[in-house]
């Protein structure tokens, strides 16, 4: 299985992604709480499942609209308060969160391609939280 694979699996199962990756991020890392309150989990989801998405096509193609994306991204969490160096815990949830979803199909070289791909997708968000983004 590779990333793209893996990602039209997420699709077919986006809630259950979302919940568990919550679940992991929210208990793991406690110090996250605070910037979740009173946010709508539901719509977090769906902006979870549109990140995946943004993510897996940044990661293979470089698309230029992704790469504006992930900036304005950026860009957004700072001005909300979100500190960059949140970002690792949100990789490593989201990373715990792919492989117990897809348990024996997760191997050395899926885990690699998440990995890389939600670095390369959070350098580019960085690009926008240093230096404003907008659109």
């Amino acid at each position: 299985m590779d990333i793209s694979e893996s990602l039209e699996r997420i699709l077919r199962r986006e809630a259950i992604v979302a919940d568990l990756f919550y679940v992991v991020f929210l208990d793991r890392f406690p110090e996250v709480r605070r910037f979740f309150e009173n946010v709508d989990l539901k719509r977090q989801a769906v902006l979870l499942s549109m990140a995946l998405k943004v993510i897996e096509q940044h990661y293979l193609g470089g698309y230029l609209a992704a790469d504006l994306y992930l900036k304005y991204l950026g860009t957004k969490h700072h001005q909300i308060g979100i500190p960059a160096a949140l970002y690792p815990m949100f990789r490593d949830a989201l990373l715990i969160t792919l492989e117990r979803f897809h348990g024996a199909d997760w191997d050395e070289l899926l885990a690699q391609q998440w990995k890389a791909a939600i670095d390369f997708a959070t350098e580019t968000m960085l690009e926008g939280y240093e230096q404003p983004y907008h659109v």
